[in-house]
């Protein structure tokens, strides 16, 4: 019952019923506005990137966020926005596939962690200790985020054990890692840039997602009316004196660093 409420959930988030942001223009002679759809594991960074983007430029930002797959369906259908930020390959190769996308930019790299608040109470270490009885665990749904997308494929034949014993599921990585930090959940499985925005909280690393990097990418959407304005955006987003700065300021790792060592 659990998973058809979030399954649930996730088509409601599909069909629209997502966050916005709107980044207005401290002038009223603003250029324009550009609408971006964001996965929401970069809501963070990327809402201030686009306010110092307004600023230098003129152009404000709508930013509408959600599950990645979630967000990729509402530009699909409503035919509409400027830019599609993804939180994983698999979603962009979609993009492509659907034919939405155009150039496509990566900006950050991202690996599945564990999420446990602050002293690992359930002494949870390894990917197994998630099944222990008493262990109450919270996942994203993979029709909507990333995060669980990427999870299932790693997990193979053992997705239904786990997703049998999760708790709730949840349509965005930040709604499960907001699971753990209020001790909702004993853990969560989230990416390893989301642990840092949240106090009382620490990460684990596991062997089984060790090698599992994923890119989170800017794409321009053709259904862009102003696509230069929309690759200005894009590049200053990926830019490392602009919204690189950003990025690496709030813990995440540029899409051009070398894969790092999960266990120093």
């Amino acid at each position: 019952m659990k998973y058809v409420l979030s399954f649930l959930a996730a088509v409601a988030v599909g069909l629209g019923l997502l966050g916005w942001f709107h980044v207005r223009s401290r002038s009223s002679q603003a250029h324009g506005t550009l609408t971006v759809y964001c996965a929401a594991s970069l809501k963070k960074p990327v809402e201030a990137i686009a306010t110092s983007f307004q600023k230098e430029h003129g152009w404000a930002v709508t930013l509408q966020y959600g599950g990645s797959a979630s967000l990729l369906s509402a530009a699909r259908v409503s035919k509409t926005g400027d830019l599609f930020l993804s939180a994983d390959d698999g979603t962009i190769a979609d993009a492509r596939k659907h034919g939405v996308i155009g150039e496509v930019i990566p900006l950050v790299r991202q690996r599945p962690v564990i999420m446990v608040t602050k002293g690992n109470p359930k002494n949870i270490r390894a990917l197994d200790d998630l099944l222990k009885p008493g262990v109450r665990l919270s996942m994203a749904n993979p029709e909507s985020a990333s995060i669980g997308r990427v999870v299932r494929k790693a997990l193979g034949d053992r997705w239904e054990t786990f997703r049998a014993h999760a708790t709730v599921f949840k349509p965005t990585v930040m709604d499960v890692a907001a699971d753990a930090a209020l001790g909702s959940v004993d853990a969560a499985i989230v990416w390893d840039s989301v642990v840092p925005q949240f106090t009382g909280t620490e990460l684990v690393n596991v062997v089984e997602f060790e090698k599992l990097e994923e890119n989170a990418s800017v794409a321009l959407l053709k259904s862009s009316k102003q696509p230069a304005e929309a690759l200005r955006l894009a590049h200053y987003l990926a830019s490392p004196s602009k919204g690189g700065q950003i990025f690496e300021k709030n813990g995440y790792r540029s899409a051009n660093d070398k894969v790092r060592n999960p266990n120093p």
